[in-house]
C-alpha cells in the first residue's frame, strides 16, 4: 500500500511523523513524505527527514509548486501530520484517495477529512465545530518518544544528587540567539539561588551543532537530542525544566519532569505568526501589538493555559509565566519550586497519570492505531 505523509513544522514532524513512519515501515507499505511550506519552521526540516526511513522525499518548496507536484501524487491513502488541510485534499481528490488528519485542535478542511487526536478534551473541542466527533487514539509524541528506549544519556545529565535544570532553547534560530543572552542570565541568577545546581540544554534534532560552542562557554551544557541522545532519558534524570511552549511540554509530561513554562513578551518579536497577520508582523509597534492580541486570545481559548499538558487537564500542572518578565523573575520561580519537593513529587505523579490516558487500546500506541485506520480506510471496512 503507497501513503502519502503531510506535515509542516518541527514539532509535528519529528513527534508525529517519525513514528508514523516506523510503524508503516514496519507494515510493508510504502511512504511518501511532503514537507509542506510553514512560517514555523526551522530550515532543518529537510536534513531530519531524509534520516526518518520514507521512501520518497518532497519539499519543502514554495506554495505554488508544491500545490502543482501534489496533484500527480499517487496513492492509497493520505495522512496529513500538520499544515494547511487544503494539501492534503490537493491529493486525495486527484488520487481518489482517503485522508486522514491528526491534530491537536479544530482547522479548516476537517469537515472532508477522517479525524484522529489525542485526548478525549481535544475531540470535544474539535467535535463542536464538526458534524462527527474526532476519533481518540492516544498523543503520537508518547510514541515518539518510545522509540529512544535503548539510547544513551551523557554525563551532563546522569543523576550527581545536585539539582539538575532542564533548558530548552527553542528549534528556530531566532528564538535561539534570543533564548542564549536569557538563559545565560537566568543560570546565573539561579546559581545564586540554588546551591550546586547543574544545568543541561537540550537541543532539537534541528538545531546545528557549530551553535554549540558558544553555549559551552556560558556554562549551559548543550545536548542535541536525535540519533544517539535519548531526550527522554535526559529528561528522566533531570530535576525540573524552563521552557518555552509548544510540544515539548508534551515530552515533559510524558517523562513526569515538573517545569516552568515560560514566555516573555521579549521573545514576541522573533515568534512567528501565521495567516495575513505576517503582513504586520514585521512592524514596530504593530506587529508587537498584534502579537500580543494573538496570545491572550489563544490564551482565552484554552482556559488562560500556555502549555498542553495544563490545557489538556483543565488546571495547572506545570508552572506558568507570561508577560514582561526579566531573567530573576524566572530564577526565583524555578529555585522557589526546586525547594518545594513535596509539590515536585505530586506533579511528577499528576503528569504521569496524565500521560497514561494517552494509552488507548490493548497496549497499541497512538501509530499503530492510525495505522489501522488508514489500512481499514483504503480497504473500505468501517473504523471499529
Amino acid at each position: 500500500m503507497k501513503i502519502a505523509l503531510l506535515t509542516n513544522g518541527p514539532g509535528e514532524l519529528w513527534g508525529w511523523v517519525r513514528p508514523v513512519i516506523a510503524e508503516l515501515r514496519g507494515r510493508g507499505h510504502s511512504v511518501s513524505l511532503w514537507l509542506l511550506p510553514c512560517q514555523f519552521a526551522s530550515g532543518y526540516e529537510r536534513a531530519v527527514a531524509s534520516g526518518l526511513g520514507a521512501d520518497k522525499l518532497e519539499g519543502p518548496c514554495g506554495s505554488a509548486w508544491t500545490w502543482r507536484a501534489l496533484a500527480k501524487e499517487k496513492t492509497d491513502c493520505v495522512i496529513q501530520l500538520g499544515g494547511d488541510l487544503l494539501f492534503g485534499r490537493r491529493i486525495a481528490e486527484r488520487a481518489e484517495a482517503p485522508l486522514l488528519c491528526y491534530a491537536y485542535g479544530y482547522k479548516k478542511g476537517m469537515e472532508r477529512a477522517r479525524v484522529f487526536t489525542a485526548y478525549q478534551s481535544m475531540a470535544e473541542s474539535i467535535g463542536a465545530k464538526l458534524k462527527t466527533p474526532a476519533h481518540v487514539i492516544g498523543d503520537l509524541v508518547k510514541d515518539s518518544l518510545s522509540l529512544e528506549k535503548g539510547k544513551k544519556i551523557t554525563g551532563a545529565s546522569e543523576k550527581s544528587g545536585e539539582p539538575h535544570v532542564l533548558l530548552f532553547p527553542g528549534s528556530r534560530p531566532d528564538i535561539r540567539n534570543l533564548s542564549i543572552k536569557w538563559l545565560t542570565k537566568v543560570a546565573r541568577h539561579m546559581e545564586t539561588l540554588i546551591r550546586g545546581v547543574r544545568f543541561t540544554t537540550l537541543f532539537s534534532p534541528f538545531a546545528p551543532e557549530n551553535e554549540f560552542p558558544l553555549w559551552e562557554s556560558a556554562g549551559l551544557n548543550p545536548v542535541k537530542s536525535g540519533i544517539a541522545v535519548s531526550a527522554a532519558a535526559v529528561m528522566k534524570n533531570s530535576d525540573y525544566a524552563l521552557t518555552q511552549p509548544g510540544t515539548n511540554t508534551l515530552e515533559l509530561m510524558h517523562c513526569g519532569l515538573p517545569a516552568l513554562v515560560a514566555l516573555p513578551f521579549d521573545f514576541l518579536d522573533a515568534a512567528p505568526i501565521g495567516g495575513l497577520g505576517r503582513l504586520v508582523s514585521g512592524i514596530p509597534l504593530a506587529g508587537r501589538a498584534l502579537k500580543e492580541w494573538k496570545l491572550r486570545r489563544s490564551l482565552e481559548q484554552f482556559g488562560g493555559f500556555l502549555s498542553w499538558p495544563n490545557r489538556i487537564a483543565g488546571r495547572a500542572l506545570l508552572d506558568e509565566a507570561v508577560g514582561k518578565l526579566t531573567a530573576y523573575d524566572l530564577a526565583e520561580r524555578v529555585a522557589a519550586s526546586l525547594d518545594d519537593e513535596k509539590k515536585l513529587s505530586r506533579v511528577r505523579g499528576e503528569l504521569l497519570e496524565l500521560s497514561g490516558e494517552s494509552d488507548k487500546s490493548g497496549g497499541k500506541g497512538a501509530a499503530s492505531l492510525l495505522c489501522d485506520a488508514a489500512e481499514n480506510a483504503v480497504s473500505g471496512q468501517n473504523l471499529h
